[in-house]
């Protein structure tokens, strides 16, 4: 431990590892943290040094903006400057039609949600079959570059290595972007993580109690229990109400009608003229 910020001239073939994808020749005069001092195991040379970044001053800008200057969010937060070669609707249309036809307009607009959210759902797929393949191929090609380089190593030992014959801009660098902490991987994870979440939101269910659950939402077992209910408690009142006394009134017709045939008649009274 100590304090090795104040050491000014870098040391050859020496480097601060200090965490991440970072060598440091030397360590800033306002370090702190914890270091470690590595050599590597093939000598390089730097090719290209970074410029030191300035800090620009950037203009604040609203909220509303896009990639494109034209598009812009308007007051009441509708999205306005769509060029008319890239919608998919037609505004002054649509208006009439929610304004005569107003339950076309709702099952179009369902419609076209769904048609959206299935191409946002086959872009993602695309997008991650196409990045986990450029992982690999980039995974393949960064160690047979690594293997090919030792290999000109130490054919060329004798002569003490690559860069000697090639000069000052011997190395190149490449970034294991593809390793399990690395950007590509990170993406691949996050477009496939993204990817399921939308499979598992999409698809209806068409059962007639599909509606109840989509609506209930993680309630739903409460919610059916409770519809339940009210079904039995309904089918019961009307049991009671309708049924039971429908069925005693045509059983008290039934009785009387029966035993009105059972009483013989009596025969009319006899006139003697």
């Amino acid at each position: 431990e100590g304090n090795y910020s104040t050491i000014r001239i870098p040391r050859a073939d020496l480097w601060w590892y200090c965490g991440g994808k970072i060598l440091r020749s030397r360590l800033p005069s306002n370090w702190k943290g914890a270091c470690a001092i590595v050599q590597l195991a093939i000598p390089f040379t730097q090719a290209f040094e970074r410029n030191p970044r300035v800090p620009e001053k950037r203009t604040k800008r609203s909220m509303g903006t896009s990639f494109d200057e034209r598009i812009y969010i308007d007051l009441i937060g509708v999205p306005r400057g769509v060029p008319d070669e890239h919608k998919a609707r037609n505004q002054i249309a649509a208006g009439f039609k929610s304004f005569l036809f107003w339950w076309v307009t709702v099952n179009k607009n369902v419609d076209w949600i769904n048609y959206i959210y299935y191409n946002q759902q086959g872009f993602i797929n695309y997008t991650r079959d196409a990045v986990k393949g450029i992982a690999e191929q980039l995974d393949a090609t960064s160690r047979m570059a690594w293997e090919n380089r030792l290999a000109l190593d130490m054919v060329l030992a004798e002569k003490e290595g690559v860069c000697v014959m090639i000069g000052d801009k011997c190395c190149t660098f490449i970034p294991k972007n593809t390793a399990p902490d690395g950007t590509i991987t990170k993406a691949l994870q996050g477009l496939t993580t993204l990817a399921e979440e939308l499979a598992g939101n999409s698809g209806t269910d068409n059962s007639p109690t599909g509606w109840l659950k989509s609506w209930s939402g993680k309630w739903k077992g409460m919610v059916e229990s409770f519809f339940m209910s009210l079904i039995v408690v309904a089918v019961l009142t009307a049991v009671r109400c309708c049924i039971i006394p429908c069925v005693r009134g045509l059983v008290q017709r039934l009785i009387e009608t029966a035993s009105s045939k059972q009483i013989p008649l009596e025969p009319p009274p006899y006139q003697d003229k």
